[in-house]
């Protein structure tokens, strides 16, 4: 019976292979790119490389992997789709030249990863517009609900100063027929004192008159 020392060993060293065997299977499906790029770009790389831990050739394909996903989103939904099946077509084309060429039945090839991505992308479009289009059909009837409101205010202050008026008017012809009232009753006045006054001077003369016989 082996000591478990050596069956651990065993255990890891057999899946060393393993990490082995999936890399260079990995490595099947790639095809190599070669790039010059300006300096600065290449410090730049090779500076956030080294600060996470990575080798600029791995960051450089993470890189260019996002980026295509952007410039795939950048493109008219049309055009973005023909791209997008194009891109898989010579996808699949090259794994299986890679296969041929390393004497392989076929290599790990995803199939239909940009058709996928653009679905994702209209996906999010159609929400995206669903959502400004319900925003606008809010907007629009909050603006509506104010315009009513304002409507309804403008009308009651109209009909407020409508009243105000009638008020007035009534308050007007109130105090004009108490003037008339009024003066009415201080013409009758006038009229009784003068009617007095000419019956004490008639009640004198005639007692003059008396005295005089």
């Amino acid at each position: 019976m082996p000591a478990p020392e050596l069956t651990n060993t065993q255990a890891l060293i057999d899946r060393y292979y393993t990490e082995e065997k999936a890399k260079k299977a990995q490595a099947l499906t790639h095809a190599s790119l070669n790039l010059q790029l300006d300096a600065n770009d290449l410090a730049m790389l090779s500076t956030i490389a080294k600060r996470f831990g990575k080798s600029r050739d791995d960051l450089a394909k993470d890189v260019l992997s996002h980026a295509l996903i952007d410039l795939l989103t950048q493109l008219e939904p049309g055009e973005r789709k023909l791209i997008a099946r194009d891109a898989d077509e010579m996808g699949s084309s090259m794994s299986r030249e890679i296969a041929e060429e390393n004497g392989l039945k076929d290599v790990d090839h995803k199939p239909n990863v940009w058709t996928t991505h653009e679905r994702s992308i209209a996906k999010v479009e159609k929400k995206r517009a669903k959502e400004l289009e319900e925003a606008l059909k809010a907007e629009k009837q909050a603006r509506k609900s104010a315009n009513l409101t304002e409507e309804a205010q403008a009308s009651s202050e109209a009909a407020e100063l409508e009243v105000t008026e009638l008020e007035t008017a009534e308050s007007t012809a109130e105090s004009s027929e108490a003037a008339d009232t009024e003066a009415a009753s201080i013409e009758n006045t006038d009229i009784e004192n003068a009617d007095s006054v000419s019956a004490d001077s008639e009640s004198a003369d005639i007692e003059t008159e008396s005295t005089f016989a």
